[in-house]
């Protein structure tokens, strides 16, 4: 899994490059990919270094800033573009499925606190950060005034336009400030990233001056980025259409994977630079999530449109992994032929069968020689058909990651008995799903390596580390510890480190996780004499 900045798209690599190449001032965040002997393998870094800039950390005139890799990758220059964001193609040397450690620097000296990590992978992988996390958040609403001028609504000589919303509990904000000599208007709001705003735009003082009589508000989610959001007033515009995109989330609600109340819904696509915060709501209560977007007549002939649903922004929750992007042909609305995509997410249709899946994997147990242990998962069906007598596999690994595990003969049962032989080794524990009927009764297998190697005594790993709190947790995790500390890391049930944390003889860390995904997670420290400690702990 990769640090909460990383994205993975699956586009084309070549045309993403020289896509990216030739404008790499003008996007964010970037698309690209990452590889050791294949340039397939792409990893594409943008930094946002506006508030590290009004905060007199940064003076882009003079100062520069570096992307620094571990594994004896020489420190990467990040090249300046609009906005103070500034980015970095790394197109060669890194291999596929290997974890890298980084972090971004200024100059020589002047080292971000925080600790980052990528993976590379097939496809791209695309890291979009703020130095030291610090975010800096405005939302800039402009709206396009000429086609209401030119229908009679609206006189720049004598009215003015005005926002109506949340934002300003529903009172009208000052005058918009005209946009040099165009008909389009502005207004700039702080807002609180992750706050819903609903508002229309309203000329003059006057009721009714109000656009989109009868009809519904319009509606944002505020991400903790800088941000505009146009529009047309009443939403007429000779050159646009109305493309709807609607979501059926019902499935995943109901299997506790999508939380209405914390969670959140987007598309992302070609047509808004993969991932331009155009949130989905649930209007109805139906758990149909919905998006109405005016688009460009120009998509008539340069479509079709691509893109893929996301839970929570990010290409780590995206639908269809590993599959081609959805597709749809733009087209005119002449004679009440609208453009309408619906789908469910993933395709997970409850009406089609559908084979069970496995997730949530741990080991359970004392990981020493001769004790038993067991793994842990958590069976799901689509079609609602229970669990029959699904596989089992235990392998054991020279490695960390499992890459070089081998099965151990016999060992097809939910648990196992530690062998002398697997001392010093990884364990991976394989659940293979089966449902006990229907047209597709078997899933894929999946696997979780044992967060330690095994150990020859009967040594209580947890001694090292004293205290772990709250579990579960939300924003941050506190750990305590007996011994001064050399580093601590986070890892995901699958086995892949998502955070490594420098410790410098500290006995109590404060550590964010408030960027994970939901799930089970293992903490691994280990002090500076040498003694490990591993416990599981529960982001919420």
């Amino acid at each position: 899994m990769r640090f909460p900045f990383s994205i993975l798209r699956y586009v084309s690599k070549i045309a993403v490059t020289f896509f990216l190449l030739a404008l790499a001032a003008f996007l964010s965040p970037c698309h690209v990919s990452a590889a050791k002997t294949d340039t397939s393998y792409v990893v594409a870094f943008q930094l946002n270094m506006t508030k590290a800039v009004r905060d007199h950390l940064f003076k882009p005139d003079s100062d520069y800033v570096y992307v620094v890799m571990d594994q004896g990758i020489s420190p990467l220059r990040m090249v300046p573009g609009p906005n103070y964001n500034y980015s970095f193609i790394l197109d060669n040397g890194l291999d596929s499925g290997v974890t890298y450690h980084f972090k971004f620097r200024i100059n020589e000296a002047t080292w971000e606190i925080v600790n980052r990590t990528v993976t590379a992978r097939p496809g791209t992988v695309n890291i979009n950060a703020w130095w030291n996390n610090e975010a800096l958040n405005y939302t800039r609403f402009v709206v396009n005034m000429f086609y209401a001028g030119q229908s009679g609504w609206f006189h720049p000589e004598t009215d003015s336009v005005c926002i109506v919303g949340t934002m300003n509990n529903m009172q009208g904000s000052p005058a918009m400030q005209r946009i040099d000599t165009s008909l389009s208007y502005s207004i700039i709001y702080t807002l609180d990233p992750g706050s819903v705003q609903e508002y229309k735009f309203r000329i003059n003082a006057d009721s009714n001056g109000l656009e989109l009589m009868n009809k519904p508000q319009r509606i944002i989610r505020i991400p903790d980025t800088l941000m505009e959001v146009p529009a047309d007033f009443n939403n007429y515009n000779p050159a646009k259409r109305l493309m709807t995109f609607r979501c059926d989330m019902g499935y995943y609600v109901r299997a506790h994977h999508f939380d209405p109340e914390n969670d959140y819904m987007d598309v992302a696509g070609n047509f808004n630079m993969w991932g331009a915060n155009d949130a989905m709501f649930d209007h109805t209560g139906d758990t149909v999530y919905s998006l109405e977007k005016y688009m460009d007549t120009t998509w008539f002939h340069t479509g079709p449109l691509l893109f893929k649903f996301r839970i929570n922004g990010s290409w780590e929750t995206a639908e269809l992994e590993g599959k081609p992007d959805r597709s749809y042909v733009f087209h005119d609305t002449i004679n009440g032929n609208l453009n309408i995509f619906s789908c469910y997410y993933n395709n997970l249709d409850p009406r089609i069968p559908t084979p069970p899946w496995a997730y949530d994997l741990s080991i359970q147990g004392d990981l020493i020689n001769h004790q038993v242990i067991s793994g842990s998962y958590t069976y799901e069906n689509v079609n609602g058909i229970p669990e029959a007598s699904s596989l089992y596999q235990w392998y054991r690994s020279d490695d960390a990651q499992g890459a070089s595990r081998i099965p151990i003969d016999s060992a097809w049962h939910i648990t196992y008995t530690i062998d002398t032989l697997d001392i010093g080794k990884w364990l991976v524990f394989e659940i293979t799903p089966k449902a006990a009927s229907g047209d597709s009764a078997t899933g894929k297998p999946v696997q979780v390596v044992s967060v330690t190697p095994i150990g020859g005594v009967g040594i209580n790993e947890l001694s090292l580390i004293s205290r772990v709190y709250p579990n579960p947790a939300s924003a941050f995790i506190i750990v305590e510890t007996g011994q001064p500390l050399e580093w601590v890391e986070i890892i995901h049930p699958s086995g892949k480190i998502v955070m490594m944390i420098d410790q410098s003889g500290e006995q109590s860390v404060r550590i964010p996780v408030g960027t994970l995904p939901r799930g089970i997670y293992f903490l691994r420290a280990l002090s500076k004499e040498g003694k490990t400690g591993s416990v599981k702990f529960i982001r919420q």
